[in-house]
């Protein structure tokens, strides 16, 4: 049978995808062992300490939720919707929260994995609950994150562009900061990097059962965390269909779907009339059509801002990535961020998505692989206008609070700054130039023009400058995750 032309262009890279899945080399397994490493022990720096406890009152809401729903089969917790018939207010940890009985604000998965986890680490009562206890797998899925965008990143782009991404990921201090929270979504990322991984599989026809029944389990699990876990499913199906795994994609929205009947099915057998009353509160909490755009761009933080380069950095990356035209990269890497905004956009409140950088969990990892794709090819081909937004958004983001000092304000030295950019872009600058250029001035430029001819001399100058640049911003990036809990105060 002659394959179609939209079949093709989602198996043209599968021969590529074979050439990137070479055999490891030793030096390749022991750097993604270190970065694993680094990322694990800067998550745990300060872990109770940035944020606090109460920054991210969420994180109450599912330990409360359930370790009471285990020991009193009761999700008692805090909410603020106005459905609820009453509330209690308790006085704890220096705040208020107005509780309520059986909540229904979010499916009950996540507060029982988080709830489960405080019972088995020994909390009896909701104020045993610390912030250690709740931040504990958290910080286990965001270093899990890390190791499976690397294999993601692997198979499309190879093993350099796929190891600075996972090293941003360990090392930027928004990322280690926001993936330390007990949200659903840090969960939810690596639900959608295994359901990506088993997605590449079964475009490669190399699923088995196995491999199908994961990435259905991955799609019914996703809502039942938090609805707009249903994304996971809306982001696998159409690369599904686009390589005409027709069954399969609709098997993966048909799972969706189950986990979504399966949370209503829970708020019917609890109090199906407060379940219809919580969720007429929650789609009211939705306004403008700004959501995606604030996704995007906001400086979304843990009720503060917090201006991450990167972050930025990785939507370009992204952006370059899709122009390129190559299908696999396009839907693998691209899409799932891409559909993930359109997601906030339908379902998020304008004013929760532009003040908490939590949202953003479920695809830090694609944004930053996009972030470290940018970076190398920056490096790699001494590209004077990539450099330029290299140094400008990630450099800045990696320094900022370090050679400040960590203070809220300060005035760094134009010169100074001017001098360590012009060390990075003087060679790409003059890689950059056509030949042809120059006529008569090059009589006066001397050292500069015999420089310049000698391309194997530049273009080691530029390659070192370069890497030193990108060493010198992941060098920063950890100083600065560590630094968190002096850096969150002035947030």
């Amino acid at each position: 049978m002659t394959a179609t032309a939209s079949t093709a262009s989602v198996e043209t890279g599968t021969a590529l995808a074979g050439e990137r899945s070479m055999a490891w080399a030793p030096w390749e397994r022991a750097t993604l062992v270190a970065v694993v490493l680094v990322a694990l022990a800067l998550r745990l720096h300060g872990l109770a300490q940035a944020p606090r406890l109460t920054d991210n009152a969420d994180e109450l809401y599912f330990a409360w939720y359930g370790l009471n729903l285990i020991l009193h089969g009761d999700a008692y917790t805090w909410s603020y919707l106005p459905g609820y018939p009453s509330t209690t207010i308790l006085h704890a940890y220096g705040t208020s929260f107005p509780l309520v009985h059986h909540s229904m604000d979010h499916p009950p998965l996540f507060g029982l994995i988080i709830g489960g986890w405080c019972w088995l680490t020994g909390a009896r009562g909701m104020l045993q609950v610390t912030a250690v206890q709740v931040r504990t797998l958290p910080v286990a899925f965001g270093t899990l994150s890390v190791l499976l965008v690397y294999l993601l990143g692997r198979r499309l782009l190879g093993p350099g562009p796929a190891l600075f991404g996972a090293a941003l990921l360990a090392t930027a201090p928004g990322a280690v900061l926001v993936s330390r929270q007990a949200e659903p979504e840090s969960l939810q990322a690596v639900l959608l990097l295994a359901a990506l991984l088993l997605t590449v599989r079964a475009i490669d026809g190399r699923a088995g059962p196995w491999s199908s029944a994961g990435l259905l389990v991955c799609c019914l699990a996703a809502p039942l965390l938090k609805v707009p876990g249903i994304a996971v499913a809306g982001i696998c199906a159409p690369i599904l269909a686009a390589g005409r795994r027709w069954r399969l994609a609709g098997a993966t929205l048909g799972a969706a779907a189950a986990g979504l009947l399966l949370f209503a099915l829970y708020g019917w057998l609890v109090d199906w009339s407060l379940f219809l009353r919580i969720w007429s509160d929650q789609a009211a909490t939705r306004s403008g059509m700004l959501s995606g755009f604030d996704f995007i761009a906001a400086a979304a933080g843990i009720n503060r801002s917090l201006h991450d380069g990167w972050w930025l950095l990785g939507w370009i990356g992204l952006g370059v990535l899709a122009a390129q035209g190559e299908p696999r990269r396009e839907l693998f890497l691209v899409w799932p961020a891409v559909a993930y905004a359109a997601a906030m956009l339908v379902l998020a409140a304008e004013v929760r998505v532009e003040q908490y950088a939590w949202y953003r969990l479920i695809v830090y990892p694609s944004v930053e692989l996009g972030a470290g794709w940018l970076a190398w090819e920056a490096v790699r081909r001494a590209s004077l206008p990539l450099l330029t937004l290299l140094l400008v958004l990630g450099g800045a983001a990696a320094t900022n609070w370090w050679l400040g000092g960590g203070g809220a304000t300060w005035v760094p030295n134009p010169f100074l700054l001017v001098a360590l950019m012009a060390a990075v872009l003087v060679p790409a600058a003059l890689l950059a130039r056509p030949s042809g250029w120059g006529g008569g001035a090059e009589r006066g430029a001397g050292w500069a023009v015999r420089l310049a001819h000698d391309s194997s001399l530049l273009r080691r100058w530029a390659l070192g400058a370069g890497v030193a640049a990108v060493g010198f911003m992941l060098i920063g990036n950890v100083v600065e995750s560590l630094l968190l809990p002096v850096i969150f105060t002035h947030m």
